[in-house]
């Protein structure tokens, strides 16, 4: 029972390890608004394929919710998953860390936009502090 357990486990970072091609890149960085235009200044590029491998395990478990009208207007993070050999950008979130150490997610930066392709995803607190630890998000 333990072997096929154990047996399990590994053919599951396997699948993990083959999805993520060795050009992936995960790009963090923050947004902006200057009056004028807005936009995110991202601050470093992340080519750990362990990082990528958790953050896309974390992005697997997200749990997607209907809409948050009460976060901040503002984002405290952005981070894309890119593959920038071949001009993609697989995975966009903007983050807002919430003060019961979980986060939301969404594919937009404005949360009042209520775009038609708009989701929002719930982190649970340990989703968040391994987000947190990928990102280091004190920029």
């Amino acid at each position: 029972m333990k072997k096929s357990i154990v047996l399990g486990v590994i053919a599951a970072i396997a699948i993990f390890l083959s999805a993520c091609s060795s050009n992936e890149v995960i790009r963090v960085g923050v947004p902006f608004t200057d009056g004028i235009t807005e936009g995110v200044l991202f601050k470093k590029d992340i080519n750990d394929r362990a990082s990528i491998v958790t953050l896309r395990s974390i992005l697997h478990n997200e749990t997607e919710v209907e809409s948050f009208d009460r976060l901040s207007i503002e984002p405290q993070a952005v981070f894309t998953i890119d593959r920038p050999e071949d001009g993609v950008q697989e995975v966009r979130r903007f983050v807002w860390y919430r003060d019961n150490g979980r986060a939301i997610m969404s594919n937009e930066r404005n949360v009042l936009s209520h775009k038609e392709n708009q989701e929002f995803f719930r982190l649970t607190a340990e989703q968040t502090q391994e987000l947190k630890e990928i990102l280091q998000t004190d920029l």
